[in-house]
């Protein structure tokens, strides 16, 4: 039986099975998705009620996942969700291998439950998506993600340490759907305090620190503007930056110094 949400987004470009890549591994970027191909996000306040379905455009690839993030993290955050960014932008970094095909992220269970599904080529072997070193991005893909096999399995660890799992399935129709489900009251685990020595920062790093001390918070994309780099690469920097302590979010996607990252600046400067 159709569903209230695929009649909801029914007004969403579907390409047939003819038209679809084949296999993941393409050589050609995907093209950038708008109008009713354009990525959505269906936000569920409530199981009984309608979703909000919000579309995503921008004007390129690296711009469209880290908005897609961004606001993906927003809504999550806005139910109450405690999915950490880095897990969200992972995933979201990995459609690139799905071409954006028909591209639509549900919000559930309090902003606990997030679902991107595509009508991608699929995911043929789960098991080993999810390996340290795997991965079918080709060169083009690389100049907008890493592209070294790292994205799902550090999304994966990362959300072990609250308890909490993803999951991949066939979607209908072709395609695949990624499932994050996180319990509620999860709490993450007390990180060890590095010792200042211990933490090596590269120069890029380093700007980020200082351009956060001097805007107090901001996301990604701002940080990516200022110092000229991909939006890919401000997601990885902030992530290292925030599993090292070094800065916390402060929702809506923004990051801003914490302490320890204040003192380390210091000595730096």
């Amino acid at each position: 039986m159709e569903s209230f949400l695929d009649r909801l987004l029914a007004g969403g470009t579907t390409a047939s099975p003819g038209d679809r890549p084949h296999a993941r591994g393409s050589e050609a970027l995907p093209d950038v998705p708008t109008g009713p191909a354009a990525p959505r996000i269906a936000i569920y306040d409530t199981l009984t009620s309608p979703p909000r379905v919000v579309s995503v455009e921008e004007k390129d690839l690296p711009a469209l996942i880290g908005s897609l993030a961004e606001k993906t993290y927003h809504h999550c955050r806005e139910q109450g969700g405690q999915v950490p960014y880095t897990v969200i932008s992972e995933l979201i970094e990995n459609l690139i291998h799905a071409f954006f095909l028909d591209v639509v992220i549900t919000i559930l269970d309090g902003g606990q439950v997030i679902r991107i599904s595509d009508h991608g080529p699929g995911v043929d072997d789960k098991d080993r998506a999810f390996l340290p070193g795997f991965t079918t991005a080709t060169p083009p893909q690389r100049s907008v993600i890493k592209g070294v096999g790292s994205g799902l399995p550090i999304a994966r660890e990362s959300l072990s340490f609250l308890n909490g799992v993803i999951t991949v399935e066939d979607n209908l129709g072709g395609g695949a759907v990624f499932t994050i489900n996180l319990p509620h009251g999860a709490a993450a685990p007390s990180a060890p305090r590095l010792a200042q020595p211990e933490i090596k920062l590269s120069t890029r790093q380093q700007k980020v620190l200082v351009l956060l001390m001097e805007l107090n918070a901001a996301g990604p994309t701002a940080i990516a503007k200022e110092l000229k780099v991909a939006p890919a690469t401000a997601f990885r920097d902030l992530g290292l930056l925030e599993k090292a302590g070094l800065i916390h979010s402060v929702g809506d996607g923004k990051r801003a110094l914490t302490e320890e990252g204040v003192t380390l600046l210091e000595s730096i400067l």
